[in-house]
């Protein structure tokens, strides 16, 4: 099976660009609307997708896509719909790798085994499951193993260098690097200990190290990557701009202008 990633981090590699890897809620503001939401991403130069699913208690996540995810849960978000809802999307979009970010309670409740080999199935590369621990990791590894899906793992400037060591044994795909330590927003903090961070990680780390957490405009994405990002990811600022596809379709072009 194409790695996906390791097909586009070598592409941007040779074009001496980063990437843009937006997050889409899926069934926000409906469902409908989110795969139009992410086609449009994809057709206005973003070169992946990080797919969340709507949970009651996402604890990595702001106030914006907190509300997105009860309002999408309203509407009656089931997880099989989200396993139609990529194949379809796969189905137009044969290269792009999809990340697919859940909590750990909606794989348990599917079953480890059941829910890897569903979404890989339907076109899932990678999965990023923000509360489940590294030391946790052998309990969805050998899933992921099995059915070519990466782990993709958390690296912040909370982790030191043995942690690090440990992270980039289990990791696949890219590691996700949180800009600053809290929640996602658009808020224009980040951590000071980023650029040495970047530093660390690729002492220890092959991975593309994507860069996430309160980037919400060009100037920021801009930022990351001239402190050593791989390419960065927009979460709450594309869930605001979800109700306007001519904003959505501007700032997609403008984020990925900023990374080039």
């Amino acid at each position: 099976m194409t790695n996906r990633y390791e097909t586009l981090f070598a592409d941007l590699e040779k074009a001496s660009t980063k990437a843009y890897m937006p997050y889409v809620m899926l069934g926000y503001p409906t469902m409908g609307a989110s795969l139009e939401i992410a086609q449009t991403l994809l057709d206005h130069g973003a070169h992946g997708l990080e797919i969340g699913l709507p949970f009651s208690d996402p604890m990595a996540d702001g106030p914006v896509i907190q509300q997105a995810g009860q309002e999408a849960l309203k509407n009656g978000f089931k997880t099989a719909k989200a396993i139609e809802a990529i194949k379809q999307l796969r189905a137009k979009n044969p290269t792009s790798p999809f990340t697919l970010m859940c909590y750990y309670n909606m794989v348990m409740a599917k079953g480890v085994d059941t829910f890897i080999q569903q979404f890989s199935k339907a076109g899932i590369d990678g999965i990023l499951v923000p509360d489940l621990p590294l030391e946790a990791a052998h309990e969805i590894a050998p899933a992921c193993e099995k059915n070519a899906v990466e782990l993709v793992l958390i690296a912040s400037s909370l982790s030191d260098d043995t942690r690090l060591k440990l992270i980039s044994q289990h990791a696949g795909g890219f590691l996700y690097v949180v800009s600053r330590v809290g929640i996602t927003g658009v808020e224009e903090l980040y951590d000071d200990q980023l650029q040495a961070l970047l530093k660390r990680i690729r002492a220890h780390s092959d991975l593309p190290a994507i860069v996430g957490f309160g980037i919400s405009e060009p100037e920021q994405a801009r930022h990351m990557v001239k402190n050593g990002a791989d390419g960065v990811i927009t979460g709450s600022r594309i869930v605001q701009l979800a109700k306007d596809n001519a904003a959505l379709q501007s700032h997609t072009k403008k984020m990925v202008e900023a990374v080039s």
